[in-house]
């Protein structure tokens, strides 16, 4: 992986500057900090202002796990696009599959709910969030992670119908088997938005599916250096990406200069 903010690095981002690219990004942990409870996640305000900047001059899209309604909750208006469920929400609105993904989490949360209450009728710090089209059972609450997370994925080996399990931060994701993905709804907003190529930027395993595409097109970073992660760049903390918002409107407010300077050549010289 290389540092973003690298000779390097800042080349490679400029680069893909010139192009028409679709500028996509995941929430938690990206556009804002991960916090303790998921409802008080929220964006700085300056963050957001850079974010509507960008939106007016390129594409932008919002990935995120989150439910397509709690992520609107979260913008006003939106800067782009926004998807939602880890790329299930937004875009296949009149898919047929969404009414079996949502009967399959409702049947998931009966059962988790029964396995994970403790002797005490308690959940004991874990948090099942229901999605409707995918479920999160969260545990950064529980005074013992590392037990919490081994009950519920104990839990998960009795699952039916078979999921889709996505390992995040003191979160454990359970997506429908065949649902699309992070990685899917990018190119799919690629081709909806008419742009060449794609940078997007995340934080966590989720965010693989779009890290892992052999892709040429896809500029991908992640936020916080990680050995197994396929993302070719990298941010040290989640307070750099706001400076990554700003690099990206210099170059891009550049380019803008530039094109109107040659536009002025032209006009003289006809």
């Amino acid at each position: 992986m290389i540092y973003l903010f690298s000779k390097n690095g800042l080349r490679f981002l400029e680069s893909v500057c010139f192009a028409r690219t679709l500028f996509a990004f995941d929430f938690d942990g990206t556009l804002s900090k991960i916090v303790k409870d998921p409802e008080d996640a929220k964006i700085h305000r300056s963050t957001v202002k850079l974010l509507q900047k960008l939106g007016e001059i390129s594409p932008v899209a919002v990935i995120s796990g989150r439910g397509l309604s709690d992520l609107k909750e979260k913008f006003n208006p939106p800067p782009g696009f926004l998807v939602g469920n880890h790329g299930l929400e937004g875009i296949h609105s009149g898919d047929q599959k969404l009414e079996t993904f949502r009967d399959s989490c409702e049947k998931w949360k009966r059962y988790l709910t029964q396995a994970l209450t403790g002797k005490n009728g308690s959940l004991e710090g874990i948090e099942i969030e229901d999605k409707v089209y995918s479920i999160a059972v969260h545990y950064r609450k529980s005074r013992t992670k590392k037990q919490a997370k081994s009950m519920i994925l104990d839990a998960l080996s009795e699952l039916t119908p078979s999921a889709r399990i996505i390992l995040g931060k003191c979160v454990v994701n359970i997506v429908p088997t065949g649902a699309p993905h992070k990685g899917i709804a990018l190119l799919e907003l690629m081709l909806k938005s008419d742009t060449k190529s794609a940078l997007y930027i995340g934080d966590d395993d989720t965010d693989e599916d779009v890290f892992a595409l052999s892709d040429p097109r896809l500029f991908t970073i992640r936020v916080g250096k990680k050995s197994v992660s396929q993302a070719k760049f990298y941010l040290e903390r989640q307070a750099e990406v706001s400076i990554l918002l700003e690099k990206i409107l210099t170059f891009l407010e550049g380019e803008t200069k530039e094109k109107r300077g040659a536009l002025r050549e032209a006009h003289r010289s006809s």
